[in-house]
């Protein structure tokens, strides 16, 4: 019988109120004696709670001599051989770790066949499930975050999934937070291995409503109807999804986006969209703070300045050259950005990681020598890490946020440099205000709900949804009616910030 902890220790597990006496004659009790009686008791358990711990660590360095034994054993038959053949069952809430946070947790691993960047731990562990499992008739039932179908970094667990599983069950929690102390959004696989997988459907359940309680969502679970939830049979199509992200959607959706898919004439190329700049220092936080010194103060520029930074390195013409106008979501809204900037971004490109080429800016330098210590770029010191063509931050373009409550397409006529929560659009083939308008749209809302990514209740446009976006490219007349009130909104959205700024 296992030692438990909580029977034998009541006094530190639970607490309880103390009665208080009120009879006058009442006798106080002798609370050495309490004391004296209470720490041998204490001590014997503790005793005994050792010795359980030890007699535990014997059993499990047996079991695992067994195991290395059991590897010389030659009879075929065998509980081992059994084993062999695949487990029944594998139920796992596998531990979520970025390589980016724990470096360390990935050691070892990057030779596997499912590792690649901006991967997840946790897919080690949804490929090792689909190797021990027994197949057609095990079960795995994993636990884990719900954006490994669209995330990038699982394209290669994805596809192994794609072309060995099969599930028979997906329950997406949405943004409902199951686990109280992370902040993820989560979800319910239950899948088996099986070479019958080309076309098929499952049960696909999802949580609509974040605000609900435990208790209500174990009527989710239960799978009772409500509008807070939604249920419902989809398809997977192996062929139609290797090495694409996945999205679960209802039939009447599905023939919907079938409608918009055939009306599709133009596809952004790979070469129009570029993301923004990463630093990936841009100003000073806490933790880099506490390396530098109490001589800097958090929110301090390195590699991006606010107007009285800009004016306080007193740069020569030179520099000026290097120090380009940024902006950020304050100024770049849905079709309208304001050219106003507030803010700076030195601009050194991977050339700066050679040190010469900084001496020919050398209040740039003395302003960067500072940070030095906490600057992680791979060019650094001087370098951002990862400049972009300039192409992208000049001239007309469109500027679409990566992260949003409602998908957000910025039109920009002037030098406007971003960081890498935008992407950048920019295409001579088509009329970029004609374009501005057509991706602000409710139809395209409406695509990148269900064929994009999310985030719960939120959109993450990143570069693939951008360039599998259904565009339609009508004739030149149709183009410049439809810019033409894309530039009456712009127009109209200034006023009101001309007027507002009256008030």
């Amino acid at each position: 019988m296992p030692f438990d902890w909580k029977k034998e220790f009541p006094h530190v597990f639970y607490t309880t109120k103390k009665k208080v006496a009120k009879e006058e004659n009442e006798v106080n009790p002798d609370y050495l004696k309490l004391i004296k009686n209470g720490t041998k008791e204490a001590k014997k358990k503790a005793e005994k709670a050792a010795k359980l711990s030890k007699e535990a660590v014997e059993i499990s360095q047996k079991v695992y001599e067994y195991v290395e034994k059991l590897e010389l054993v030659q009879e075929t038959e065998t509980s081992y051989e059994l084993f062999k053949s695949g487990f029944d069952v594998v139920i796992g809430n596998p531990p979520y770790i970025k390589e980016y946070t724990n470096r360390q947790a990935f050691a070892g691993l990057h030779a596997h066949y499912c590792y690649q960047g901006k991967m997840d731990l946790w897919y080690f562990f949804g490929c090792l499930a689909l190797e021990i499992i027994k197949k057609e008739d095990g079960l795995i039932g994993y636990i884990a975050p719900n954006n490994w179908i669209t995330n990038s970094g699982a394209s290669k667990f994805r596809n192994q999934f794609l072309q060995k599983g099969k599930l028979t069950e997906f329950i997406d929690f949405g943004n409902f937070k199951v686990f109280d102390s992370a902040g993820i959004q989560t979800m319910i696989y239950i899948m088996k291995r099986t070479g019958n997988n080309e076309n098929y459907d499952f049960s696909y359940s999802k949580v609509l409503d974040s605000k609900i309680n435990h208790e209500t969502n174990q009527l989710f679970l239960e799978k009772i109807n409500d509008q807070r939830f939604t249920y419902f049979k989809t398809t997977i199509e192996k062929e139609i999804y290797l090495n694409k992200t996945i999205n679960f959607i209802n039939a009447e959706v599905g023939d919907i986006i079938d409608k918009i898919k055939g009306k599709q004439n133009f596809e952004l190329d790979k070469k129009e969209v570029a993301q923004g700049i990463v630093p990936p220092q841009d100003f000073l936080n806490k933790k880099n703070k506490e390396i530098l010194g109490d001589d800097f103060k958090v929110g301090n520029g390195i590699f991006n300045l606010d107007n009285e930074e800009f004016i306080n390195l007193n740069l020569t013409l030179k520099e000026k050259e290097l120090i380009k106008p940024f902006f950020t979501t304050n100024e770049l809204g849905r079709f309208y950005g304001i050219s106003k900037n507030n803010l700076w971004v030195i601009y050194t490109n991977s050339s700066f990681k050679k040190a010469e080429k900084i001496e020919s800016y050398p209040n740039i330098k003395s302003h960067l020598d500072k940070y030095k210590k906490i600057i992680t770029s791979d060019n650094k010191p001087y370098g951002l890490h990862r400049a972009r063509d300039e192409k992208f931050f000049i001239g007309e373009k469109i500027m679409s946020v990566r992260k949003c409550a409602v998908p957000t397409f910025t039109f920009t006529d002037f030098d406007c440099y971003v960081s890498q929560t935008y992407f950048s659009i920019k295409t001579e083939r088509i009329n970029q205000k004609y374009l501005t308008g057509l991706l602000n749209s409710k139809l395209i809302a409406f695509w990148l709900k269900y064929k994009g990514k999310m985030q719960g209740d939120n959109y993450q446009i990143d570069k693939e949804p951008l360039l599998n976006l259904p565009i339609i490219e009508p004739n030149t007349k149709k183009q410049t009616e439809i810019a033409e009130l894309v530039s009456k909104i712009i127009e109209n959205k200034q006023k009101i910030i001309d007027y507002s700024e009256l008030l």
